[in-house]
């Protein structure tokens, strides 16, 4: 339960009062240890409980208070300032910390942590200091509402490749715009870390950064996730934010984005464009401010060409892109990921691996590394698995068995060879449906999209259907 890298509690130092709403907005419980309120006045802190938070508070309603808001987005709400009124009309500007409560699956309330930000100095034993023990039951409201952070930063991006370092640079240049990056690369390149660490350069990190892999999720399934439900929508539909709402203020990685179907990315695009999300049965529109991090194992315009990507959302969502250098071309980054890695699991294993063999080293500058990085920490934690605790190097035939398997297909007598003919014959009759879907069916279209002939793609459909 972290922002960044700092615990979210501790980072308030010290609170001036809890309060607790149910969803009508009623107070539940307050406590104010340097009352808001003002102190001459006769108000006993204890009749505020059971009236409403607009009534004890004129200048908060729906639109501005951050308990509704956390209610409402289902996820907390970190360090918001807020002008509190009272009711003498006295106004004080708080810092607060909101958090949903949620019992069985479904909101019943939320609960505020507030810090007066009009005291220069705090008498002692005015205020409560922040000990995280006191605080541990509010961790357990709902801990997959936690999990919403960033854990990678720039320097978690370890390398000494010139183009890396380029890019480690490129984004401390585009880090607090709001326009859409989209990252592209093979596999274990690190797509998922370099979103991490923009967020956490920028100035949102404080804010939510939720992930979502488009290919993980049925499409059926996967607009209800984006956008949201509202209920009687659907049979057991309730009022679910999406993930849009959810990463309110912050940022969005949709990973894969080019296995999203062609009619959800077209609602994508007016999300991206109008700033609007509207939630699957309902009439209106909510105000979401999300920048959105796409990634795909293509170049966006390659997944345009192939009809994976609707050619307006492939300029929308492709406004800063960055390619992500795969391993075999990062030659000078072996020996340095090799200890980050063998330091790592020294650490988890309680091993003490001090380097690997000349055989392995050689075998590893060698290897063309299909999964990259991913691949490599995965050999490296594999073979300090099987490793004594009594030995300090990894030797070739701590990974041999493991290192056969990422051998060439052609040397592997059990891949079998599919005919090419076949294969492209296949792969040929996909890209014409899905350009013919992607244009509605107009032939003259579909065969600019395909960059051939309309005689040759009609005389192709005429084959195809024939089979």
């Amino acid at each position: 339960m972290t922002t960044g890298k700092t615990d979210f509690l501790t980072d308030m130092e010290y609170i001036d009062g809890i309060t607790i709403i149910d969803t009508s907005g009623d107070i539940l419980f307050s406590v104010k240890f340097n009352p808001v309120f003002n102190p001459e006045q006769k108000d006993d802190l204890e009749d505020v409980v059971g009236k409403k938070l607009s009534e004890v508070f004129p200048n908060i309603n729906d639109q501005n208070s951050t308990l509704i808001k956390a209610m409402e987005l289902g996820m907390p709400i970190y360090n918001r300032r807020q002008g509190v009124m009272d009711r003498s009309g006295n106004t004080v500007f708080t810092k607060n910390i909101s958090l949903p409560i949620k019992a069985n699956d479904r909101i019943i309330g939320s609960i505020e942590i507030s810090k007066d930000l009009g005291k220069q100095k705090q008498a002692p034993g005015s205020v409560v200091m922040m000990d995280p023990e006191q605080f541990k039951h509010f961790q357990n409201v709902d801990k997959k509402l936690y999990s919403n952070r960033a854990h990678y930063t720039l320097d978690d991006i370890i390398t000494a490749n010139k183009e890396t370092l380029d890019q480690k640079d490129f984004i401390n240049k585009i880090k607090d715009s709001s326009a859409p990056v989209f990252l592209f690369g093979e596999t274990g390149t690190g797509k998922e870390l370099f979103a991490h660490a923009l967020h956490n350069a920028s100035n949102r990190a404080d804010q939510p950064f939720i992930t979502q892999n488009c290919a993980a999720i049925p499409d059926n399934l996967l607009e209800s996730l984006l956008f949201g439900t509202t209920k009687g929508s659907f049979t057991g539909a309730y009022d679910n934010p999406g993930l849009f709402e959810l990463a309110e203020g912050g940022s969005l990685f949709l990973d894969e984005i080019n296995s999203m179907p062609i009619y959800l990315q077209s609602k994508l695009l007016r999300v991206l464009q109008d700033g609007f999300v509207r939630r699957l049965g309902d009439k209106s529109e909510r105000r979401v401010d999300v920048r959105v991090i796409s990634a795909a194992n293509l170049h966006p315009k390659d997944c345009m060409k192939i009809g994976q990507l609707r050619q307006d959302l492939y300029y929308r969502l492709s406004v800063l892109t960055l390619k992500m250098i795969p391993l075999r071309d990062r030659p000078e980054d072996i020996q340095i990921l090799l200890n980050f890695f063998i330091n790592r699991y020294n650490a988890s294993l309680k091993k003490s691996i001090k380097m690997v063999s000349k055989e392995v080293y050689e075998y590893f500058k060698n290897h063309s590394w299909p999964g990259n990085v991913r691949e490599l920490e995965h050999l490296v934690e594999y073979a300090m698995n099987i490793a004594d605790f009594s030995e300090n190097i990894i030797r070739m035939d701590h990974i041999a068995s493991r290192a056969e398997e990422f051998s060439d297909d052609n040397k592997n007598p059990q891949i079998q060879i599919t005919p090419l003919g076949q294969i492209l014959g296949s792969v040929e009759r996909d890209m014409i449906e899905r350009a013919v879907r992607l244009t509605g069916g107009n032939i003259s279209k579909a065969a600019r999209l395909l960059e051939i002939p309309r005689q040759t793609l009609q005389n192709k459909l005429k084959k195809y259907n024939s089979e």
